[in-house]
Formats: C-alpha cells, sequence, structure tokens
C-alpha cells in the first residue's frame, strides 16, 4: 500500500502511537518537545481530554448542605439584628433632633420678640440719675407721651400650673411687640410665653400666647389712660392663640440684668410689670437671660410611664428626676438686650 494513502489517526503518525518516520518526530529523528505535540494535535482537529477518577466526581451530602443553610441563616439573622439595630438608633437620634430644633426655634422665636420689644414713652425721661434697679419704681416726676401700657410683664398669668415645689416653678414673660409688616412700619402685637402642664401627655409644653394688632389695638384703646396686663395678656380670649412651640420643656425662667450688668433674680425680680400705672414708671432691664430644659420624647416616655406627678419634673431633689430626667434633660440659655 502506498504510503500517502494511509489515513492518519494522529497527526504525524500513520497508525494510532506510531510515527512516521519522514515526519518531524518519527523514529529517525528525535521526539518532539511536548508544547510541540500539542500544538500538532490541535492542528489535526483533535483535542485530548483529561481523564477524571469517577470516584471524584460526587455532590455535596446532606449533611454538608444543612451545615451550609445553617450558616447562611445564622449570617441573614445577624444582618438583620445588626439593621434593625441601627434603623432603631437613626430613628431615635432624628427624633431627639426634631425634639431639640423646636426648642431651639422656640429660643430663636423669643429672641425675635424681645428685640422688637415696644415701651412706654415719657417726658422727661424718668430713668436719668440716678437709674433705678430693674423692676423699680422712678422717683421723678414725668408725662406720659404714649398711651401707658403694661408692655412687659412677668407674672404668672396662667394659673392652672399644678406643680407645688416651694421656690421651683415656672416662670412666664408678656410683652407688647412690633410685628414687622415692612421694613419701615410694623404692629404692636400681644405675645407671651409659659409652660403649661399637659395632663394626656403627663409632661410640660412651651406655649405662645399670641393676640394679633387688630385686637391688641381695640384693647388698648378701650383701656382708657392705662392699659393692664389683666386686659392685655387675656389666654382664654376668643381672639387669642396658646400655640405649642415645643413639647417636653419646662422650668422657664428669666433672669434679669441692669445696664452694669448687675443680675436680678427671683424672688427680688419676679413678679415685675413696666409700667404699673399712667404715673407709675417702672425701669426696664438692660437684658433678661431666657432658660428652659428640654428632653426627647423617648427619655420623656420613661419619666410619664413612671410617675404623672409634675412636682417630679420640678423638684431636682427627688429620685425620679434624678435618676429619669437629669441625665437627659438640656439646658437652653440665651441672654437679650432689650432695646
Amino acid at each position: 500500500m502506498d504510503q500517502s494513502s494511509h489515513s492518519y489517526g494522529l497527526a504525524g503518525t500513520n497508525e494510532v502511537g506510531a510515527f512516521d518516520r519522514n515526519r518531524p518526530g518519527g523514529s529517525g529523528e528525535p521526539p518532539l518537545p511536548a508544547f510541540r505535540r500539542a500544538l500538532a494535535l490541535r492542528r489535526g482537529g483533535f483535542m485530548l481530554a483529561k481523564q477524571r477518577d469517577p470516584e471524584s466526581i460526587r455532590g455535596f451530602t446532606l449533611v454538608e448542605l444543612l451545615i451550609a443553610t445553617g450558616i447562611t441563616v445564622a449570617m441573614v439573622l445577624m444582618l438583620g439584628l445588626m439593621l434593625g439595630s441601627l434603623m432603631g438608633s437613626a430613628s431615635h437620634a432624628t427624633a431627639r433632633v426634631d425634639a431639640f430644633r423646636d426648642a431651639r426655634a422656640a429660643l430663636q422665636m423669643i429672641e425675635r420678640d424681645l428685640r422688637n420689644l415696644v415701651h412706654n414713652q415719657w417726658s422727661p425721661d424718668p430713668f436719668t440719675s440716678p437709674a433705678p434697679a430693674p423692676c423699680a419704681a422712678s422717683a421723678i416726676s414725668t408725662t406720659p407721651v404714649t398711651l401707658p401700657a403694661a408692655y412687659f410683664v412677668l407674672k404668672d398669668i396662667y394659673s392652672a400650673d399644678p406643680a407645688t415645689v416651694p421656690g421651683h416653678h415656672n416662670q412666664q414673660l408678656y410683652a407688647l411687640v412690633a410685628a414687622k409688616t415692612t421694613a419701615s412700619s410694623g404692629d404692636v402685637c400681644a405675645v407671651g410665653y409659659y409652660c403649661q402642664w399637659d395632663n394626656q401627655l403627663h409632661a410640660y409644653t412651651l406655649r405662645r400666647f399670641f393676640r394679633d394688632s387688630a385686637h391688641t389695638f381695640a384693647v388698648m384703646q378701650a383701656a382708657g389712660s392705662y392699659a393692664a396686663d389683666s386686659a392685655l395678656y387675656v389666654l382664654n380670649a376668643p381672639d387669642a392663640k396658646n400655640d405649642v412651640l415645643a413639647a417636653y420643656v419646662w422650668n422657664l425662667q428669666i433672669t434679669l440684668y441692669d445696664a452694669a450688668g448687675n443680675q436680678y433674680q427671683y424672688p427680688t425680680s419676679y413678679p415685675c410689670v413696666c409700667d404699673q400705672g399712667a404715673t407709675a414708671p417702672i425701669m426696664l432691664p438692660a437684658a433678661v437671660e431666657i432658660s428652659f430644659n428640654a428632653m426627647s420624647p423617648q427619655a420623656a416616655q420613661a419619666m410619664m410611664s413612671v410617675s404623672s406627678n409634675p412636682n417630679d419634673w420640678m423638684d431636682t431633689t427627688t429620685q425620679n428626676y434624678q435618676r429619669l430626667i437629669a441625665p437627659h434633660a438640656y439646658q437652653f440659655r440665651s441672654r437679650i438686650n432689650l432695646p
């Protein structure tokens, strides 16, 4: 048989496993290197597959699957608990920030109102040398230029506070302020700030009394020669608003300062009414310091679940205050120079 008519099982061989002497790598030449033999096999259209041991081809056992499933479930549960804890912490932090944002906004509103205080005008000035102390009457004879009114009042007009702790109670502030409508004009309104006990919430809330300029002007016109605080600051008047500015706020305190920076505190400066009559000018403080305490709703829940007594919020010596309020209470404070 002619050699060219042989069918080759592998490139370079005329029988499977027999190398052609006339081809490279035949018996007449040295054997081809391994990489060249592999290249020759690929060119010939054949691919050699590595034979695998049948014993090595097997799946997972039931025990292995159960172990893997248990590990996966444990990891999912741990991740779920971590995620729930993070979401809960974020929710509590957001609620605390919201509560303190309301308290901070309330303090800014008090600052804005007091900077627009509208006081009485007298001639001659009754507060020249010697200047009396804050909330003290002037000894100088004078005549009112504008309608005298109780334009700055520190007094317990809201009288339903159930706290009975001696020397510890929420103070109150009321004033006539200019609610500016344009850069050059403004209307006189009656405002006030006080803490009210909420019988359903079992906590204090900071409220703002407001009477618009039209009703305030009507009251002053009807007052005659002097607009008293009992006529201007009527909390239950039909035209009055008493909006909640911030919840879980208590211990509202007002400290007075004279022009030299001397401090006047309760009980020497409370109550204080400027002015007290048509012919009785009272020295307005040079500055007031407003302070109150606030806490987050989550912290307040613990207190409200234990006690519904308002004295526990005001008496710093009680066990409930020391254990449930003091660690979570934040104090907000601001000193405001009066015009």
